[in-house]
């Protein structure tokens, strides 16, 4: 197959590397110029554009059997509740909106915090579960950008939690001084919801996947068996641990305040192998 990776991040750069190696053609993007050259160890082809431009995207992925939908917003753009809106709806939802045309076999990399809080409903949050929060930026876009995928019957959204480990990544204590450094100490997500997280690597075998298995519609991916602890919870024990001042929770980004449900996916044939990142802190 020929695949187009929109966005040549860690997750792009090593699901284009794995995707070459098993044979498949992949053109990536990037919105920058100079790392054309390095990327091209990863991809057969890569493009310089931003999802947002539909054009040139439909251009670059003409003949393209699927296009993987792997942009993120840059936090360090989200400082305030209008950088937010501008930024989440310009990198998620155009996007989506210009795969979509360009191709009907999109899947995107979309979020848990689609959710909201989870609901009232009784049992886990699943896939059936309805999508909340809807004025919150990172909620609202996400879940426009979901439905711009789903509009085409081939569309398949796989909703993820926070991700780690990708090279260079920042570790949880190095996100609370980042938090410090650029929030003044205050997080925008919710303190109660179970943190959950998601290695990299897992993320990159959860899109192969559901790119073999020609996976459609909606998939939450994350670890099936285990509830972890709340960011609260998580986030004090960094703080004590680093001998830095509590945050402060805004409770802007919810999250759901139960176990979520990965049974769907993991009936496909997909687990992951990678523990929760922060069960050592409680050991």
């Amino acid at each position: 197959m020929h695949i187009f990776v929109l966005g040549m991040g860690h997750v792009g750069k090593a699901l284009a590397a794995q995707l070459r190696a098993s044979g498949h053609r992949v053109t990536g993007s990037t919105t920058t110029p100079g790392k054309v050259d390095g990327l091209l160890d990863h991809a057969d082809d890569v493009v310089v554009l931003k999802g947002s431009e539909t054009e040139k995207l439909h251009a670059a992925a003409a003949g393209c059997d699927a296009i993987i939908v792997t942009v993120a917003p840059d936090v360090k753009k989200t400082k305030t509740i209008e950088e937010r809106h501008e930024h989440y709806h310009e990198v998620l939802v155009k996007s989506c909106h210009s795969a979509r045309l360009a191709c009907p076999h999109v899947i995107f990399l979309s979020s848990f915090s689609v959710y909201g809080d989870g609901g009232n409903e009784e049992g886990p949050v699943s896939e059936t579960t309805p999508t909340a929060n809807k004025e919150e930026p990172s909620s609202r876009y996400y879940q426009e950008a979901e439905q711009e995928v789903l509009s085409n019957t081939e569309g398949c959204v796989l909703r993820f939690p926070d991700m780690y480990g990708a090279p260079g990544d920042l570790s949880f204590e190095e996100r609370v001084a980042l938090c410090h450094q650029y929030f003044g100490g205050k997080a925008i997500f919710s303190a109660d919801a179970p943190l959950y997280a998601i290695h990299f690597e897992d993320v990159v075998n959860a899109v192969r996947h559901a790119l073999v298995e020609n996976l459609r519609g909606v998939f939450n991916v994350c670890d099936n068996d285990n509830i972890p602890h709340s960011n609260k919870e998580v986030f004090d024990a960094i703080c004590v641990a680093a001998e830095m001042a509590p945050l402060e929770f805004l409770d802007q980004i919810k999250a759901p305040l139960k176990k979520i449900s990965a049974a769907r996916i993991y009936a496909t044939g997909y687990k992951v192998s990678h523990a929760d990142p922060n069960a050592h802190l409680f050991q």
